[in-house]
């Protein structure tokens, strides 16, 4: 494998542990590499800016990050700096929201609407679901009513206690076809966005930015929101804990998540 000028990883289920955490001096000794060869890290993810901000924090390098996150809908640089914003229609994702709240197919989910700077959710603010949730969605607020907020609104983040929700993806694109689009994020969850947003566009808008070719870039993932991603770049590779779609789809490496694989792989490329 050749080494990229770009790199990007997914964060849960590939670049992080089944905990939520990763090495910090090891991936530390590896963007200061980076920068010294010139190359370029992307953390793309369906989080929230706030959360990933937070979550690379501790890093020396930190300032080295690029964050593509809410599944693309927002570009940013380290210091928060916005680069590119795509937010829904109001009147799409309000129709959404109604219909994920009473089609029969959509029953029992978890809904967020999440904006640039703050998160949405008609969950009780002492229930443990909403606890649960702040750990991704640090400025996450409990509203009364969903459709009747103000704010603009990237991605609604659909969630359900089941890991298979093939059957509501199919359903939700069906009844908004042309308007707004669900893609699977893994563990039962589902991000809305607009049908032009994904983390592939952002990764292609970024290379026009830095006048990188996507096939001179490389990038990890482990869900349905991956993929267009890593059928984009020079590079594209699941890890071996991936979805079925992908591992019939894209390169994959031997190890998974939980092995540190996106580091392991990275080090080849930096030896």
């Amino acid at each position: 494998m050749t080494t990229p000028r770009v790199i990007a990883t997914d964060l849960d289920g590939t670049f992080l542990n089944d905990a939520g955490r990763y090495d910090q001096h090891r991936f530390d000794r590896i963007l200061a590499e980076m920068r010294r060869r010139g190359m370029r890290f992307v953390v793309a993810t369906g989080d929230p800016l706030d959360h990933v901000i937070e979550l690379f924090s501790g890093l020396a390098n930190a300032s080295d990050l690029t964050y593509v996150v809410e599944d693309g809908a927002l570009i940013a640089l380290a210091n928060g700096t916005i680069l590119t914003a795509h937010p829904m229609p109001m009147p799409d994702w309000r129709a959404a929201v109604r219909w994920l709240q009473t089609a029969p197919i959509m029953a029992d989910n978890f809904l967020i609407a999440c904006g640039a700077a703050t998160a949405y959710t008609e969950l009780a603010s002492d229930s443990s679901r909403f606890q649960a949730s702040r750990a991704f969605y640090p400025s996450l607020t409990s509203v009364a009513d969903l459709s009747a907020v103000q704010d603009e609104i990237l991605k609604l983040d659909v969630t359900w206690l089941r890991d298979d929700v093939a059957q509501q993806e199919a359903a939700f694109n069906r009844e908004f076809a042309g308007k707004i689009t669900a893609t699977s994020s893994g563990l039962g969850g589902l991000n809305v966005s607009l049908p032009t947003v994904s983390k592939a566009a952002a990764l292609s808008q970024l290379g026009s930015l830095w006048q990188i070719d996507p096939r001179e870039m490389a990038a990890f993932g482990d869900s349905g929101n991956d993929l267009a991603m890593l059928q984009l770049v020079g590079q594209g590779l699941a890890v071996a804990n991936a979805a079925p779609e992908l591992l019939a789809n894209v390169a994959v490496l031997p190890l998974t998540n939980d092995q540190g694989v996106v580091m392991e792989q990275i080090e080849t490329w930096l030896v």
